[in-house]
């Protein structure tokens, strides 16, 4: 536990360090001694040339306090009348990120009376045309700048956007600064990309070992938000699109509602929401929902539509899960906690990101980076809560072997001391025939716990060879396929021999006092079902069902105690009938007048027509059975559990032919 805290630790401080680069970024944007002068120009209908905004005021643009402009999403334009100022001679450069805008033409000239459109140089970018060349990385849209000392250099920026957010940052910083910047921003988002994919390889190693989707999906949505990355760092234009066209804007908006599938997906299971919220998970899947719709936007280039309403709701449901994971922090332990932090941590940055992003508040375009961080961090936060519960697991799972180990002794030691009893009362009973009768009734008490004891027994070394069989089957190689069908030989007589425990118990503890029947209402074709599939473990025949799914095939009746007679009746059909017969055993149940009508049919060897009468007697068996293993208690105990149920019991027989026993109980009305 203490390497994982180290691990932690280090992942946190990863986290704080992205954070602070990310905000330290704006401040490093100026170069020393420049100065700018922003002024904004919103065109809605983007129809405004340059050489009519050029022949506007200054004064007709609203100026920008802040070097980002942000106009959230919408098919619009605007115009940017940039003023920049320097001390010295100097070469720098204007960059513009992000770089996922559709359209930047760039027009660069000198301030002054009497300026023509023919004396502005034009640099035309954005990721709808080609990544430019002359040495740029692609990560931004940038223009040089020659300044001359005290005299102003005038560009406009003419940004239109048509399936995406308009909004950019600009930043001016001398040339020679270009190669070091860049090289950081690459670093830095490297580190970003590869601290989420050592992140996503931990959960999958968790799935690996406990494999639930919650491990998975975790693991899935956390590749999904690197591949938002991906888009929103500029890196999918220029490795996936550097010749333009709108593929990006395509890329961007379809990952980022995948991302929104994935990580809804991933919260509904790391929430336990079907468990813990009922309303709450149909919420979640109706934002499933939505994810849908908005990658059919996103597909079909109108993401500008939907992204808002996208957007806002995101927020309630970074919100939502906030809450619930604060609601529930306490309910499993450290895990749970760790999981609220977790998710509060993404509300934030959820909050922070889609607010920009809308433009529902001035806030600057720095403020996007929050998500990345908000994202890391809750990643690590429930990596951590997976290897609690891991850790939670591992010591409950030694915990219960030991009270296994614990267990198997005392039966061990109560099976003995009940052996001796037995011995001791069975020798007094021989004394006097009140003595007998009082030591049978202690006898068949005594064989209740004994196979109890038994069964307990057996089941700590079972559970150690169904393991050990397991833990051989995983070290095997698939292509092994003789020793994986012996592997599941061995597992199918491990479960053979569990549910002839189960039965033989269950039949022990119907004696006495205990035939107490617990009468509920309930299915019978779902008795019938559960007895089938026991019975073909049981049993290891062939056992047809014909049961129709009616949900008006309901009694009142004791589910262990039904199940039971019918499995007697199913050892029975498969005990008698002919060895080389092939013909299935059929189990059916049906309404007929009023009742449920269980039938068991078999093509063995029948009852002989004058021993029809005697044969729910108690140890009884057929003339023609002599060969058969059997004791004659089967049938007797069906009688009784029927009899118990207000039922009756027949049987149709053919001697040579086959048998069909038929249990009927009253029918519940719905």
């Amino acid at each position: 536990m203490h390497g994982f805290s180290r691990l932690f630790s280090l992942l946190l401080a990863f986290s704080i360090a992205c954070f602070l680069a990310f905000v330290q970024s704006p401040q490093i944007a100026m170069a020393a001694d420049t100065s700018l002068d922003i002024r904004i120009l919103a065109d809605p209908r983007g129809d405004l040339t340059f050489e009519r905004v050029l022949a506007l005021d200054s004064a007709q643009f609203e100026p920008a306090s802040r070097p980002d402009i942000n106009f959230g999403y919408g098919r619009m334009a605007a115009w940017l009348r940039v003023v920049v100022t320097s001390e010295t001679d100097r070469t720098v450069l204007l960059s513009m990120t992000p770089n996922f805008v559709d359209l930047i033409d760039i027009y660069v000239g000198r301030e002054g009376a009497g300026a023509a459109a023919g004396d502005f140089s034009h640099v035309a970018t954005g990721d709808h045309r080609p990544v430019p060349g002359g040495g740029h990385s692609g990560l931004d849209d940038s223009v040089e700048l020659n300044l001359r000392a005290h005299e102003p250099t005038l560009v406009y920026i003419r940004l239109a956007a048509l399936d995406s957010a308009l909004t950019t940052e600009l930043h001016v910083y001398a040339k020679d600064e270009g190669p070091f910047r860049e090289t950081a921003s690459v670093l830095m988002a490297g580190i970003w990309f590869g601290g989420m994919g050592i992140l996503a390889v931990i959960q999958l190693v968790f799935f690996y070992y406990d494999r639930k989707p919650r491990n998975l999906l975790l693991a899935i949505a956390t590749f999904m938000v690197a591949v938002v990355y991906t888009g929103s760092l500029g890196v999918s234009r220029l490795l996936l699109f550097p010749g333009g066209g709108v593929g990006n804007d395509r890329f961007v908006a379809v990952s980022i509602w995948l991302s929104l599938i994935t990580s809804t997906l991933a919260a509904i299971h790391i929430l336990d929401l079907k468990e813990n919220s009922r309303w709450v998970y149909r919420i979640f899947l109706a934002f499933v929902a939505m994810g849908l719709v908005g990658m059919g936007f996103g597909m079909f280039g109108q993401h500008h539509l939907f992204a808002p309403v996208g957007n806002v709701a995101t927020i309630g449901l970074a919100a939502l899960a906030a809450f619930q994971g604060f609601r529930t922090a306490n309910a499993g332990g450290a895990a749970t906690q760790l999981r609220a932090a977790a998710y509060a941590a993404l509300a934030i940055g959820v909050t922070a990101v889609m607010v920009q992003r809308t433009d529902l508040l001035p806030l600057p375009v720095w403020t996007v980076h929050l998500y990345a961080v908000a994202s890391v961090l809750q990643t690590i936060l429930l990596t951590a809560a997976l290897g609690v519960r891991l850790r939670a697991a591992e010591n409950l799972n030694r915990a219960m072997q030991q009270q296994a180990l614990i267990a198997a002794q005392m039966a061990e030691e109560q099976a003995r001391k009940l052996v001796e009893e037995r011995t001791r009362e069975l020798v007094a009973a021989r004394q006097t025939a009140e003595d007998a009768l009082e030591a049978e009734l202690a006898s068949q008490q005594q064989q209740v716990r004994f196979m109890e004891v038994i069964s307990h027994q057996y089941r700590t070394p079972l559970a150690s060879i169904r393991t050990h069989v397991d833990n051989i089957g995983l070290s095997l190689p698939p292509s092994d396929e003789a020793n994986h069908t012996r592997l599941d030989r061995v597992r199918r007589g491990i479960l053979r021999l569990v549910e002839v425990l189960e039965v033989n118990l269950s039949r022990s503890r119907l004696q006495g006092s205990a035939f107490r029947p617990v009468l509920v209402r309930t299915s019978a074709g779902d008795i019938a079902e559960a007895a089938a599939a026991r019975g073909r473990d049981l049993l290891q025949c062939a056992i047809v069902t014909d049961i129709p799914s009616d949900t008006s095939m309901r009694v009142r009746a004791d589910a262990d105690m039904l199940g039971l007679a019918i499995i007697n009746l199913l050892e029975n059909a498969a005990k008698f009938s002919r060895s080389k017969s092939r013909e299935p055993v059929v189990l059916s149940c049906r309404l007929d007048d009023g009742d449920v009508a269980i039938s068991v049919a078999d093509k063995g060897i029948g009852i002989p027509p004058g021993e029809i009468g005697s044969a729910f007697s108690s140890s009884w068996r057929g003339s023609n059975a002599a060969g058969v293993e059997g004791s004659g208690m089967g049938l007797s105990l069906v009688a009784r559990i029927v009899a118990a149920h207000a039922g009756t019991v027949c049987i149709d027989s053919t001697e040579g032919q086959g048998t069909t026993v038929a249990i009927r109980l009253p029918a519940l009305a719905d």
